[in-house]
């Protein structure tokens, strides 16, 4: 892992050392930069392959007219250098990122077509004088943008851009909008005004003082007619090699071990390539949900050096230094942990980030789908809509006089006004209070927040429901092309740079991608606990107590946080805090629900609060102090 920054337009040299600084976390091993007339490049090196200088960057070609700051591991380098060997280029060092440089001389753009793997990169080509930035299909290494007149910020992390004194630091308030509905801010928004991210399988060229960006690669669905037994050989075959290009590094490394099918099925494939003992990391917050048992009996199949952590309590303490690593309010900062744990023995790790989307493992979300489905077969779109208007009547008359422990009704009453829309009935999958309506809205939000013209969520999902192609392939779609980047991998990579640990992702290749899209649904769906295609794959090498067994979420019990230790913080925080004081949100609500007795049936507000309460410290770090100078303690 390491960090990416630079500029376009009027910068100097101290800039770019502040911009590498801030994220030295990325990569402590070394700090580069390269600066000529208007462009700088920065770079901060966490030292993977090839350990030498030579690899250090900012890297050039032989004539130094092509410079590249890179982060990431392009697992087909091998391969690309042989060709590229072979139409006369010549390599100077071991490293992927060298790759990269001949690779652009050779292609041009079309190279990033060609990389499999993760990768955000800017690459600056002097003979032009244009700026090529790119990012990785699935969107696994980050890449974010802003302009200050017309100078042109990149870099890996928010923060780094903040270090341009010019870029003024304020809220988007549709982000933020966005981000109390979902937990996370889908798309190319952040949520600092101004400051956008290049969106997964995209590639944007500055020139002449402008950006121009191309979508290179999205996923295709459907069109293949192959039989199960096809899938299921073809996939062990990618997963076997994928794997094992992800094994190859100079430093040591271990995995992630959840105990559950993904990645135990990183752990077996990699045992077969090894015959030294593999780290293995877990991580539980001691409740019955927790999967440290079967993380254990995986690590004694396979002999591994076993590490584990178990978390039942102040989960939330260290928000404040973790939402400074994230740049933006999250909730589901736990991998932090997990990763200061790995720190102590390995700077690289393998983990099962990916494997639900690819092998769809949401089976919650697919029976759910499949019911609304049925329902819709059954009635009439007279009856459809006569429902739908009964069910938006209740909803109103609920969010408006009704008690608060009576929210969680709301849920079934939601899916039901919109029987007839694929979105939303999508959406009632991914929020976590979903009834923010407008008399809802009107008991949470202040009038700074009120008063702006903010786009129901379900705007930025349109586009993945319309056109040809089933309901469950559109689900599959949308959460590979905007939870899976915007949320979990967001997450991912900010909480392992945080300890200067490289995660990579064996399920997000290439060719795993591309055969997951073209799969039918119905050989997916197949086994009624999710992923058939990866249990039947691979039945042979896990232990079968993992292989039987329901999906399970990495997360702590709501309400046990709530009343150990979100409660007492959020009274404390909330009701007088910015967000209030800014008139953001309303200090009646937080008096209201920090005020009722706990109660299992107010979850639904707990996980607000809980959402509340990291936009907070997020609010007063980055907007009203000064995020160069955080304090995280």
């Amino acid at each position: 892992m390491c960090g990416v920054c630079g500029f376009v337009g009027s910068g100097d040299r101290k800039l770019l050392k502040d911009m590498s600084s801030v994220i030295s976390h990325r990569g402590p091993d070394n700090k580069g930069i390269y600066l000529d007339k208007d462009v700088g490049l920065g770079h901060t090196r966490l030292s993977i392959i090839d350990l030498s200088p030579s690899a250090n960057q900012p890297l050039c070609n032989e004539e130094g007219d092509i410079w590249v700051s890179y982060n990431g591991e392009i697992v087909n380098f091998m391969q690309l250098r042989e060709t590229l060997e072979s139409k006369g280029h010549s390599f100077k060092s071991n490293s992927d990122t060298e790759v990269i440089v001949h690779a652009y001389e050779e292609y041009g753009d079309e190279c990033v077509r060609m990389f499999d793997g993760m990768f955000a990169f800017a690459l600056w080509d002097s003979r032009d004088e244009r700026l090529l930035m790119a990012r990785d299909r699935s969107g696994i290494k980050p890449l974010h943008y802003a302009w200050v007149g017309g100078t042109f910020l990149f870099a890996s992390e928010i923060k780094s851009l903040l270090q341009h004194p010019g870029l003024r630091r304020e809220v988007d308030m549709r982000s933020f909008h966005y981000y109390i509905n979902l937990r996370y801010v889908p798309g190319e928004n952040t949520m600092f005004k101004g400051v956008k991210r290049l969106l997964p399988g995209n590639l944007m060229v500055w020139e002449d003082g402008s950006i121009k960006s191309l979508r290179y690669w999205s996923p295709t669905l459907g069109g293949d007619s192959h039989t199960e037994s096809y899938y299921v050989k073809r996939t062990r075959k990618i997963l076997e090699e994928s794997v094992r290009r992800h094994m190859v590094c100079d430093v040591p490394f271990g995995i992630c071990l959840s105990g559950g099918i993904d990645s135990t099925t990183i752990v077996a494939l990699a045992s077969r390539n090894t015959s030294e003992n593999i780290n293995t990391f877990s991580m539980g917050f001691g409740n019955p949900e927790d999967e440290v048992e079967d993380a254990r009996l995986v690590a004694e199949e396979y002999g591994t050096n076993h590490h584990e952590l178990v978390k039942e309590e102040d989960l939330i303490k260290e928000y404040p230094k973790m939402i400074w690593y994230a740049d933006e309010p999250k909730r589901n900062l736990y991998p932090y942990y997990l990763y200061e744990l790995a720190s102590k023995k390995v700077k690289c790790v393998l983990g099962g980030i990916g494997g639900d989307e690819v092998f769809a493992g949401y089976i919650f979300k697919y029976n759910y789908v499949a019911k609304i489905d049925r329902i819709r077969s059954r009635i009439t779109p007279r009856e459809r809509s006569a429902v739908a208007r009964a069910a938006e009547k209740l909803i109103k008359f609920q969010t408006k006089y009704g008690s608060l422990v009576d929210d969680d009704e709301l849920d079934y009453l939601d899916s039901v006004r919109y029987l007839g829309d694929n979105t939303d009935q999508y959406l009632i999958t991914q929020t976590l209070d979903r009834v923010l309506n407008d008399e809802y809205l009107c008991k949470i939000y202040g009038s700074k927040l009120m008063s702006k013209e903010l786009n129901p969520v379900r705007l930025e999902y349109e586009k993945y429901f319309s056109g040809r192609g089933t309901f469950i392939d559109k689900v599959f779609k949308a959460d590979f092309m905007v939870k899976l980047p915007d949320d979990f991998l967001l997450v991912d990579d900010r909480m392992s740079n945080a300890n200067s640990v490289e995660s990579r992702v064996p399920f997000l290749e290439n060719d795993l991608l591309e055969l997951s899209f073209q799969m039918p649904a119905e050989i997916k769906l197949a086994d009624p606990n999710g992923k058939s295609i990866l249990r039947k794959a691979v039945k042979d090498i896990i232990p079968k107590k993992v292989l039987m067994k329901e999906k399970r979420g990495f997360a702590s019990n709501t309400m046990d946080t709530y009343i150990r230790e979100l409660r007492d913080l959020a009274k404390q925080a909330l009701p007088d805090g910015s967000l209030v004081s800014d008139k953001l949100i309303k200090k009646e609500y937080f008096d209201k629900i920090l005020g009722e007795v706990p109660n299992p049936r107010l979850r639904l507000h707990y996980d607000l609060i809980w959402s509340l309460y990291a936009a907070e410290i997020w609010y007063n770090m980055y907007i009203v102090g000064d995020p160069r100078k955080p304090k995280v303690k």
